[in-house]
């Protein structure tokens, strides 16, 4: 007994020179730190907060060596808040300011979690039935807690909120989204995912205000422009809509996106009776994508319902050529042909769809 309590003693003086003047109760807990005696630990920390009251290192230790070990993230960030408090500038340990301690520790707490959740996430991607359920869950679990750790990091918010889209809590889906983008003003993503979640759940004019925030952020994505003329088109902002998507199609790379918003600009166009501006907009689209029948069958369609019948009629010759054996382009044909007074040529393109027969 007496050779451990001189060791003690000794090593006491040892870490008094070298941390310098600290309490007796300081002292014992660092040594307890040492042992990895955390019961102990937190005891003389305890003490050591009552006597040494303006030394932030105290605080400190508590919420890395004592709460966050226990996962008590409550308690944990209180003594870090303390810490900052006392004097976030102060040099503590081996060098550095409180701050950046306190900094390093709730990164590298969060991080953990973090990653944990995504990998949980991206399991409930991949899997199904109630597995599928169970990863989800466990991934909403994790990245609540990442918040509980670090409140103040954005990251966590839009993939929250995603996750509890995906589960069908809308309000809280909402709820996480909103608090991501207001907690990240500047940051492209929490507002593009903030503005896609508000689509997604009906609420447009709230969409709209994130996207137009993203776009703000970012004036080159071609995503969040199209994001962006889609909203104000679902409020009826038609012209509002109709310059969005021209200056989406400027900012687009990839061909068939273009092609698909040249396609989508057309039926803008369309709607506000501009039928030359629609019709050079569909070629557009057609020509970047000649592929795309689908493309062609809504050109014939859209100038068919606008009572634009030989527009109409060019589509579904078209249509005709590239796909010979489908009845549907025959039988919408002869209903714009039939509009123009061609009765006879009308029966012949009715009488050929029956004998395409499908």
């Amino acid at each position: 007994m007496f050779l451990k309590s001189k060791l003690l003693l000794l090593l006491s003086i040892f870490y008094l020179g070298i941390l310098g003047c600290a309490s007796e109760e300081l002292t014992s807990a660092r040594l307890y730190i040492q042992q990895e005696n955390w019961e102990k630990a937190e005891e003389f920390l305890v003490k050591a907060l009552d006597v040494e009251p303006d030394n932030p290192e105290i605080p400190y230790l508590l919420g890395k060596m004592v709460y966050a070990k226990e996962k008590d993230w409550g308690k944990m960030n209180e003594m870090f808040d303390r810490a900052l408090g006392i004097d976030e500038d102060k040099v503590i340990l081996e060098g550095a300011t409180v701050s950046e301690y306190v900094d390093q520790a709730r990164s590298q707490f969060w991080i953990d979690k973090f990653n944990t959740g995504v990998n949980k996430f991206n399991k409930f991607r991949k899997s199904s039935g109630d597995e599928r359920k169970t990863a989800l869950d466990n991934a909403i679990s994790s990245f609540k807690e990442a918040i509980h750790i670090n409140p103040g990091e954005p990251q966590t918010y839009p993939i929250l909120a995603t996750c509890f889209y995906e589960s069908g809590n809308n309000d809280l889906a909402k709820d996480y989204a909103s608090k991501g983008a207001v907690l990240a003003a500047s940051n492209f993503d929490a507002n593009f995912t903030a503005g896609q979640i508000f689509s997604s759940l009906e609420d447009k004019e709230g969409a709209i205000l994130y996207f137009i925030k993203a776009v703000e952020i970012d004036p080159t994505s071609g995503s969040a422009i199209r994001y962006l003329a889609q909203a104000y088109y679902d409020l009826g902002q038609k012209e509002k809509s109709i310059e969005t998507y021209q200056s989406a199609i400027k900012n687009e790379t990839d061909l068939k996106v273009k092609a698909d918003l040249h396609f989508n600009l057309g039926v803008l166009f369309m709607q506000v009776n501009r039928f030359t501006d629609a019709e050079d907009n569909f070629m557009m689209a057609y020509d970047m994508n000649p592929d795309d029948v689908e493309a062609l069958v809504g050109m014939a369609q859209t100038f068919e319902t606008a009572e634009k019948w030989s527009r109409a009629e060019k589509f579904y010759r078209e249509l005709i050529f590239l796909e010979p054996d489908n009845s549907k382009h025959y039988r919408g044909m002869s209903r714009v042909l039939l509009r123009q007074g061609k009765k006879d040529e009308s029966d012949y393109y009715l009488n050929k769809s029956k004998m395409v027969g499908f």
